[in-house]
């Protein structure tokens, strides 16, 4: 059921990215933050449950964390990188053969682009590569780059108890204060990984849950997230103080992402297309803003939104058709 959930999700980012809102609310941040909550739930099956299956050498602990880590870290890298890379490249030769948005090409910006988390310190690096509009090459991957950096620590709060309850008490604290306009509430609330990394430790916490291993610590740390999170939106609108960047988007995102997710795992029976869909959701996230640039090169007015969703989808395809024939090349290299 979650390729379901995904495909939703990225059509809502495409759809806020449109300009088009539901009832004044950026429906794209809510989707960007319960994709947040499903990177978390990933990692942890990923890494109690598909890694160490491959692992036969269990005697040494130390070696055994740094296996499962690299196995772990190879599978994220084929998982993340081809679809974006050839989503990169597809843009790179549109942007070059029409000069939309006059592209300015430098090594820092070319590096900054393929390695994706540079994107998510856009406010300190200037990774663009249009100038007008001044965007790089996939203007939603900065959360690409807040997820990889989730990917790197997070199986370090699975295995270690101590560095969990430490990085889930700083990235919870950050995210509070910054909600509550005392540093950048959009940088440290909502993009920096120091402000959301809890977020992904709720979706981590959710597997170990609907798989029956969790511990005490684990049942009461979503309910606490939950009303800490309650407490704070209520506490903001009761004082009626300024909401700077995105409290309520990103508060509804846990509020609402956290139950569905749970529900949605409850759910043992695979439905048509989900895996699809999964990839699918993927590639849309990626592609809709080479439509978006599309279709205004083209000048289309008319049905706009639609022509947009339909190209992306298009384009989606392509690039799911081209990783699906990569990955089974690279089984035969293997085999």
């Amino acid at each position: 059921m979650f390729g379901y959930l995904r495909f939703l999700l990225a059509l809502l980012v495409m759809l806020s990215h449109l300009d088009i809102r539901f009832y004044g609310l950026n429906q794209g941040v809510i989707a960007v933050v319960i994709f947040y909550i499903l990177a978390g739930y990933v990692v942890s099956y990923l890494y109690t449950n598909i890694i160490p299956k491959q692992i036969k050498d269990r005697k040494n602990n130390f070696k055994l964390f740094a296996l499962q880590y690299s196995l772990f870290i190879k599978d994220r890298v084929k998982r993340i990188f081809p679809l974006y890379l050839f989503m990169a490249f597809s843009t790179l030769v549109f942007i070059l053969i029409t000069d939309f948005g006059k592209p300015h090409l430098t090594t820092l910006n070319i590096f900054s682009n393929l390695t994706i988390i540079p994107l998510n310190f856009y406010m300190w690096l200037d990774n663009s590569i249009l100038t007008n509009p001044k965007w790089w090459l996939i203007p939603p991957a900065w959360s690409l780059g807040t997820e990889l950096q989730a990917y790197i620590l997070l199986p370090f709060a699975l295995v270690f108890p101590k560095i969990k309850y430490l990085f889930i008490l700083l990235s919870l604290s950050i995210y509070i204060v910054a909600n509550l306009n005392i540093i950048h509430p959009d940088y440290y609330g909502y993009r920096f990984i120091v402000g959301v990394f809890f977020i992904f430790m709720l979706g981590a916490t959710l597997q170990k849950i609907s798989n029956s291993t969790q511990t005490k610590f684990d049942n009461y740390f979503i309910l606490f997230i939950l009303f800490v999170i309650f407490c704070l939106l209520s506490y903001v609108l009761y004082r009626n103080l300024e909401i700077k960047a995105y409290l309520l988007e990103t508060s509804i995102g846990i509020l609402f992402g956290v139950p569905i997710i749970y529900l949605l795992s409850k759910i043992k029976k695979t439905l048509p297309l989900n895996s699809f869909l999964g990839s699918l959701s993927y590639a849309i996230f990626l592609s809709h803003f080479l439509s978006i640039w599309l279709i205004k090169y083209l000048q289309i007015e008319t049905l706009k939104s639609m022509f947009t969703i339909g190209i992306s989808i298009i384009i989606g395809l392509i690039g799911v058709l081209f990783e699906i024939n990569l990955l089974k090349k690279c089984r035969k290299n293997v085999d």
